[in-house]
């Protein structure tokens, strides 16, 4: 992080998708659990930046742009997480279909590799962050569970919906 970019991008997983959701992003239960996107950041960053839950914001970094919806939660201050799981195949292209930038946090990260493993780096990035718009009232599309939790009360819980809803018995036969 410098001046022009004052904070860190770390991507990851979360729990409902996986790699790029060529699958788990078909399952109607793990789409609605995490449909698109999110940004989290802290409460001190949220503040700094007049920035609240569900705002739509912008993530420039050297290699590129995204935006997607504010999370406010308890990621440490001075940094910023974004998963993953979105970008193209669902989408159409890296950029919306008005030029506008696109959702995939590999655009930021560094281009490097492992020089052994040829492992593609993928994690990190240095970041400027900026309010695009209000939320108006509407939450990020974030899970409510399986990351860090939420600041703030009123968020409707993560769910998949009827179908997801599972349960399990043992009898005395299978024990």
């Amino acid at each position: 992080p410098n001046d022009e970019r004052p904070l860190l991008l770390t991507t990851g997983r979360t729990v409902y998708h996986f790699h790029t959701r060529t699958k788990t992003g078909r399952a109607p239960q793990l789409d609605a659990a995490a449909p698109d996107v999110w940004v989290e950041i802290s409460a001190d960053d949220a503040r700094a930046f007049g920035i609240g839950e569900g705002d739509l914001v912008e993530l420039r970094a050297a290699r590129g742009i995204i935006e997607g919806r504010a999370r406010i939660c308890g990621v440490r201050p001075g940094v910023v997480f974004v998963p993953f799981h979105y970008g193209y195949w669902d989408r159409g292209s890296a950029a919306g279909p008005d030029g506008s930038p696109g959702r995939a946090a590999n655009e930021l990260t560094l281009t490097g590799w492992d020089p052994v493993s040829k492992q593609p780096i993928f994690k990190v990035a240095a970041v400027a962050l900026a309010k695009l718009a209000d939320s108006d009232g509407s939450p990020s599309p974030a899970p409510t569970v399986g990351g860090p939790a939420p600041v703030g009360d009123g968020l409707p819980p993560t769910a998949g919906g009827d179908a997801a809803l599972a349960s399990s018995t043992i009898s005395k036969e299978t024990r």
